[in-house]
């Protein structure tokens, strides 16, 4: 019988597995099947050798010099956690406030919500008019919503319209929940500032995000960058794609040589499933808008099996043609983070890049990188180097982004075959 602790991996590469497990109450870190000494040395506990290591090797990787870098992001970077907060979080702070739900909490919060009026049929009601039962990963709102988008048909006339109400309140709650303001602890300002520096070509930091709130839009703002996201720069803002081909550079009149300079602080933002302040007027043009009215319908994909379908009509489409493209240039970076691939077809997408662009590098940050969902790209890091997975929050990522230490090996005592 094996008593042996059950290990968690933090980093799965070619060259190096880390993980971790519980042993007598204390975590124990294992690089490579080698556990990390109980020791200090300059005066810093296990612990901090062990992130020190952790930095080390993801940086590996990020600190390649790259032509193009592009960002794949979902729920997990707009939720944030107390525990990921480094500094002392002020006294009356409400981080609900100013934090993304993941799916439980989004079926949490929709439940409290629809129990307050009658009007509505309440969670459960509307799970058993359509037939939904929840598996054994617990409820899920996206599977829902795709169980009522087929059901209606079959819905009796007398219950149509609660039906309909109530299936218009969630998506309402949906947009209200990811209105989100950004504050101090949030790291999107820090990630953008990272993502921005050491760069030499001028091929423009690319973030596509499925989320569809505007944290990246306030970072980019406060941090005084231009944003490239395909609408126009007059009101109204109208979404054309030629956007994203135009770029940004300073005219100098005493300048010796003939070449574009280029403004430093611009990034590209591509959001792939819709945003809570795109509408569309009543011309049929996607514009970008943050007034509220009485029949406020944001263009959004909202969460349903059938966002694969939607993601062909634009302005989407286009969008995803971008992410395409992107994808098969040469030597490129990509960041998956926050993001956990549920989503088949954008999954499908990543794939075939990984598998046809051998110069494409790939590094995906998630808090359980041993997933279901991420099975193949686990079986190509054990493979090929140009793909890393790494265990850990978006708040936490941004923390080691670019930063260096370096440790001895001597700091770990052999206990096995590091590919065990």
């Amino acid at each position: 019988m094996n008593d042996a602790p059950e290990k968690r991996k933090i980093i799965i590469s070619e060259t190096d597995i880390v993980e971790k497990s519980i042993e007598d109450g204390e975590e124990v870190y294992f690089f490579n099947n080698k556990k990390l000494e109980k020791k200090v040395q300059d005066g810093k506990t296990e612990l901090e050798i062990a992130e020190g290591k952790i930095v080390e090797i993801v940086n590996k990787i990020l600190n390649r010099q790259y032509d193009n870098t592009i960002v794949l992001t979902g729920a997990g970077s707009s939720i944030l956690r107390e525990d990921d907060i480094e500094e002392e979080i002020e006294e009356g702070f409400n981080i609900q406030n100013h934090s993304g739900k993941t799916v439980y909490g989004l079926k949490e919060a929709i439940e409290e919500h629809l129990d307050q009026l009658q009007v509505w049929y309440s969670l459960d009601q509307l799970a058993e008019k359509v037939k939904y039962v929840e598996d054994d990963k617990g409820f899920n709102i996206e599977d829902l919503l795709s169980k009522v988008q087929t059901a209606r048909d079959y819905i009796s006339e007398n219950e149509k319209e609660r039906f309909d109400l109530t299936v218009q309140e969630i998506e309402n709650k949906i947009r209200i929940l990811c209105d989100i303001p950004m504050c101090r602890y949030h790291k999107h300002r820090e990630f953008i500032n990272k993502l921005t520096t050491k760069r030499k070509s001028h091929n423009r930091v690319k973030i596509f995000t499925t989320n569809y709130d505007t944290l990246f839009e306030q970072a980019l703002q406060q941090e005084e960058y231009i944003l490239v996201d395909g609408f126009s720069y007059e009101f109204p803002r109208k979404f054309n794609a030629r956007y994203f081909d135009y770029d940004f550079i300073i005219r100098g009149e005493n300048k010796i040589i003939d070449e574009p300079e280029y403004v430093d602080k611009v990034v590209h933002l591509l959001k792939i499933h819709g945003s809570i302040d795109w509408k569309k007027n009543q011309q049929g043009d996607v514009i970008k808008s943050m007034e509220k009215d009485e029949q406020d319908q944001s263009l959004m994909i909202y969460p349903r099996r059938a966002k694969f379908e939607q993601s062909y009509e634009n302005p989407y489409f286009e969008l995803f043609s971008r992410f395409q493209m992107e994808l098969r240039k040469k030597n490129t970076l990509l960041i998956v983070i926050g993001f956990s691939f549920a989503d088949k077809h954008i999954k499908s997408i990543v794939k075939n890049a990984m598998i046809n662009n051998v110069s494409l590098n790939i590094l995906i940050v998630s808090p359980d990188v041993e997933k279901e969902e991420y099975k193949d790209f686990i079986e190509r890091a054990r493979k090929y180097e140009n793909v890393m997975l790494y265990g850990a929050t978006f708040n936490k990522f941004v923390s080691i982004y670019r930063k260096q230490t370096a440790y001895s090996d001597e700091l770990f005592i052999d206990v096995g075959d590091g590919n065990e």
